[in-house]
């Protein structure tokens, strides 16, 4: 047996034999996608809020994810150098078209995947102490590659709803990608996600991966309402607000039609706008973020993203302190789509 191929079975071993004791199950669909998560850890339950509800009779993937320093929970140890991982995070020399190793350093979590045998383990030190944008975005990684095996694409971009259709708002973190989203939501847009979602480039779908938000203290000047919901505000300072959505507060949406394409960007002489804009420049929003985000994304991301801009409308949305305006004209977008 090969190192990489030991490694992946001890690793495998040690997820089972834990999620054979104490644990929290959840199923969940994305899309096409059915997801079946095994937890061993205390205090997970944040991880499994940020996940949809979307029921799957058919889970095709399974994640098994587990914390703990202690002897008996560590996972076996890494048949690799310090830096190995470098630069994205997937560690080269473990991982081919059957499996995958990675190492996140922004939660210091261990990602084995056996791609062939559609299933993935993840060990933390310790979720309880997870920061809060981290238990927002559980499991992106493996998810992302759990996606791609349906034909999906996870993104870097929110998306929202409007009368049978949808906008996937695209653009590096800061443009107002948030504030658009969840603004539209309060006004009676569905609210599809924020900071990453999936797409179907084929179907030009996108569906729901996280019932979450994340929003900077220049989104709650002008949305304080979203004041009440934060569960971190002390760490604004530091971190971004981060909600956990709940059905009542805004309309939450699995999936939806894909209508268009939103580039949106503060508008410099404060006057809201909206004007067509070209792939070229949608591919830029979304293709280095999206990138970067996913450890490299998979050998079909480019396809997926170049595909979305040239098959869809493509706007940049100019936003302005008068967020009714702003969401009128993003109304307007979602209708002239295809």
């Amino acid at each position: 047996m090969t190192a990489p191929a030991a490694f992946l079975a001890a690793t495998g071993a040690q997820a089972d034999a834990l999620a054979a004791g104490p644990c929290m199950r959840h199923d969940f669909g994305i899309g096409p996608a059915g997801i079946r998560l095994t937890v061993a850890a205390r205090d997970a339950g944040p991880l499994i809020e940020a996940l949809p509800e979307t029921a799957t009779d058919a889970p095709h993937w399974r994640l098994a994810a587990w914390d703990g320093t202690e002897s008996g929970r560590l996972p076996p140890p890494r048949p690799w150098d310090d830096t190995a991982h470098e630069p994205l995070g997937i560690v080269a020399s473990f991982s081919d078209e059957t499996q995958r190793c990675a190492y996140d350093l922004h939660t210091r979590s261990l990602i084995v995947a056996d791609l062939a045998g559609r299933r993935a383990y993840i060990w933390y030190p310790r979720i309880a102490t997870l920061p809060a944008w981290a238990k927002a975005s559980p499991f992106r990684i493996p998810l992302s590659w759990a996606l791609a095996d349906r034909g999906l694409q996870m993104v870097h971009g929110a998306a929202v709803s409007w009368g049978g259709g949808a906008a996937l708002l695209c653009g590096d973190g800061g443009s107002g990608k948030s504030t658009t989203a969840l603004a539209a939501a309060l006004a009676g847009f569905g609210y599809v996600g924020d900071d990453y979602c999936a797409v179907d480039s084929s179907a030009l779908q996108v569906h729901m991966v996280y019932r979450t938000a994340k929003v900077l203290p220049s989104t709650l000047r002008l949305l304080p309402e979203l004041g009440r919901w934060i569960v971190n505000p002390d760490r604004m300072a530091e971190e971004k607000g981060v909600i956990f959505l709940k059905p009542g507060q805004l309309e939450l949406v699995a999936s939806a039609p894909l209508r268009c394409l939103i580039l949106p960007s503060v508008a410099a002489d404060g006057v809201a706008g909206l004007v067509r804009a070209t792939p070229a420049e949608a591919i830029h929003a979304l293709l280095p973020s999206t990138v970067g985000g996913l450890m490299g994304g998979t050998p079909g991301t480019p396809s997926h993203i170049l595909r979305l801009a040239r098959r869809l409308p493509v706007y940049r949305l100019r936003l302005a302190p008068d967020l009714a305006r702003v969401v009128a004209l993003l109304r307007d977008a979602i209708g002239e789509g295809p």
